[in-house]
């Protein structure tokens, strides 16, 4: 076997240079899981390399899982003693092995939903509320603070600032919570790691022996602390390889620092610099396009992507009249591709800004019997916010809804305890009524036996419920959902739960949809809406198919290959997004964002914005994004489905 064989010259130097610091930038679609995988195999291989010396590091399990296959076929037999995982799960074993320095080894390992619940625990702790306070902050904080290493007790709170009294009284009592407990969380495992090392000489020394060739896979997704790690190890034989594209660097919300590839050149002197440009993926009508359009970043090393592939068809910038008629738009042309070129549902993937835009696509789908599969994602009518929100609706139309009204009395019967539900819903039970039934004789004080205190909330939210239901009756729609979100303060609910503006977001594409049903009277309306609900939900379940087109959000859709590509949303506010237009540095990443989405496809590529989208029940003019004005225009063919004309420029 020729493990150099139909390597390109740039990628068999890579796979060849096993000695010494070396960067390898790796253009979209130049073959960088290959050249990673081959490189290990020469070094066992060719170079006679014992397997148990390399340690290679990659950014997710799948990745890892992916590489270790490659790498069985490859060896034969002899991959087993590779060291091949995340960088988490690499420290994680070091850890159980040598020991956190105040912990040793045994200690519990807390994921996302026991860090969730510990934070939720702190603010408690501290005298906050949840409702009226942004989980997702408080959690982005701590990752920031343990990521550059910075010492909760050695912080000055200041008003307004990253680390004010809030933040930093939840941020110091997680500390002690999570020491108390003996568990650390994912950034702990990193930190510990350092921490280690740094402290015990002969520890480092033991792995710098074992770990004498490193590989570093997505190098541009490395936090510094993960990088000072790498660093670390790697400091005595030098024999490291890092293997990214700063042009695909989009997760800096994860603390992933641009500059790591700068800081390797010189932390490393000597480095070698391998440039892999050569696409295979995409025509180079699709190569010519992403190339112009990241060159308008200014802080990135220049580099040209190249294709041996023909140019292929223009690319295809669409203006629709409506978000609804974008996902009509993008359906028919999926049927019209699959009946007149041959292309599979599993050919196809739309990409998207945010979750929220996914509604009228998953709708569109639906209506068009085309399978559909959403990647990481819940489909829009079961996401939680959705739900609690479709629940409410129910109750105001059907009281005696059991299940919907357990869900809203937990969500805003403020003072109603776990006990006081169980014991209504005891007697209900009992009686052979509904729990409303039981609610409404606790609200007038007739239980027997249920304490004063719990009657006067109960009746409380008797009255909310019976306000809301009165007001549905005269009110619209749009109004309605909007008299339950302000009389329920469901935005600071949020605001306890992850992703809070992304579950906002798709709070206002529920009351968008609200909005297509103010020509009927307000119990029609409310109606149609649940029904609506009720049916999209239930097709969601039955389309979710592996051989589907594939939804994702751009975010998501980093490593992902698909011969036709649909990028929907393509407008100023969406992409770039609103949060990023007036900061240069998170503008250059809604670029490479951008960037990626194109460099997803291979043969075929659509960009589609909207004339109008409907936002909060009303209609919003659009703005065509910047990114469409920075792509070459010959490249481009116009279409304005607004208009009968066969369209023309972005302007």
């Amino acid at each position: 076997m020729d493990l150099l064989d139909g390597l390109n010259p740039g990628q068999r130097e890579a796979v060849k240079t096993v000695d010494g610091p070396l960067l390898v930038r790796a253009g979209p679609g130049s073959g960088k899981t290959r050249v990673i995988v081959h490189r290990i195999a020469y070094m066992v291989l060719e170079a006679r390399i014992n397997p148990r010396h390399i340690l290679a590091v990659t950014f997710s399990k799948k990745a890892a899982g992916e590489m270790k296959k490659r790498l069985e076929a490859l060896l034969e037999g002899r991959a087993s003693s590779l060291t091949v995982s995340t960088i988490h799960s690499a420290c994680l074993r070091i850890l159980r092995q040598d020991g956190i320095p105040g912990l040793g080894t045994t200690f519990e390992v807390y994921d996302e939903e026991d860090q969730n619940k510990l934070v939720k625990q702190c603010m408690e702790s501290a005298g906050l509320n949840i409702e009226e306070n942004d989980l997702r902050r408080f959690k982005a904080i701590i990752s920031y603070a343990k990521t550059n290493m910075i010492d909760p007790d050695a912080i000055i709170a200041r008003p307004g600032e990253r680390f004010d009294d809030a933040s930093l009284a939840v941020f110091r009592g997680y500390q002690r919570a999570l020491k108390k407990q003996r568990a650390v969380d994912y950034d702990d495992m990193l930190v510990s790691t350092y921490t280690l090392f740094k402290q015990n000489e002969s520890v480092l020394k033991k792995y710098q022996l074992q770990y004498k060739y490193i590989l570093v896979d997505e190098f541009q997704d490395t936090s510094s602390l993960q990088y000072q790690i790498i660093k670390l190890l790697g400091s005595k034989y030098r024999n490291v390889c890092v293997v990214g594209d700063p042009d695909q660097t989009i997760y800096s919300w994860r603390q992933a620092e641009i500059r790591n590839a700068d800081n390797f050149c010189k932390d490393f002197p000597g480095t070698r610099v391998i440039g892999m440009d050569e696409n295979y993926r995409s025509t180079g009508t699709i190569v010519t396009a992403a190339n112009t359009l990241i060159s308008n970043n200014s802080k990135r090393k220049e580099k040209k992507l190249v294709t041996s592939r023909e140019e292929g068809e223009k690319i295809s910038v669409v203006k629709t009249a409506d978000n609804d008629s974008e996902a009509l738009f993008i359906t028919k042309t999926i049927k019209s591709l699959t009946a007149q070129r041959g292309f599979k549902h599993s050919d196809f993937t739309v990409l998207y800004r945010v979750n929220a835009q996914s509604r009228v696509l998953e709708e569109q789908f639906n209506q068009e019997d085309i399978p559909y599969r959403l990647v990481n994602g819940t489909p829009f009518y079961k996401r939680k916010e959705i739900m609690d929100l479709a629940a409410w609706l129910r109750v105001i139309r059907n009281p005696t809804d059991d299940s919907a009204l357990m869900r809203v009395i937990k969500l805003a019967g403020k003072g109603i305890g776990v006990q006081s539900i169980a014991e209504m819903q005891s007697r209900a039970e009992k009686s052979g009524s509904h729990f409303y039934q039981v609610l409404e004789h606790a609200a007038a004080g007739t239980l027997s036996s249920f304490p004063v205190r719990a009657q006067r909330r109960a009746a409380h939210f008797f009255i909310l419920l019976q306000d809301l239901r009165a007001e549905s009756r005269h009110i619209s729609l749009v109004t309605l959902i909007n008299r339950i979100l302000e009389k329920t303060a469901y935005r600071d609910h949020l605001k306890g739960e992850d992703d809070p503006e992304e579950r906002w977001e798709n709070v206002l594409e529920l009351i968008s949809l609200a909005g297509a049903y103010e020509h009927l009277s307000p119990i029609d309306a409310l109606t149609s809406l649940l029904n609506k609900i009720n049916d999209a939900s239930e097709a969601a379940e039955r389309r979710q198919e592996e051989q589907a087109v594939t939804l994702n959000t751009l975010h998501g859709s980093k490593g992902t290959e698909f011969p036709v590509v649909f990028i929907a949303g393509v407008e100023e506010g969406l992409l770039p997004h609103n949060r990023s237009i007036d900061d240069p540095e998170r503008l250059e990443e809604e670029r490479r964002l951008c960037y990626v989405g194109i460099t997803r496809a291979m043969d075929v590529l659509y960009l589609t914005y909207s004339e109008k989208r409907h936002a909060q029940g009303e209609a919003s003019f659009r703005v065509p994004s910047r990114f469409l004005k920075e792509l070459p225009g010959q490249l481009i063919v116009y279409r304005d489905l607004t208009a009968t004309s066969k369209g023309q420029p972005v302007k």
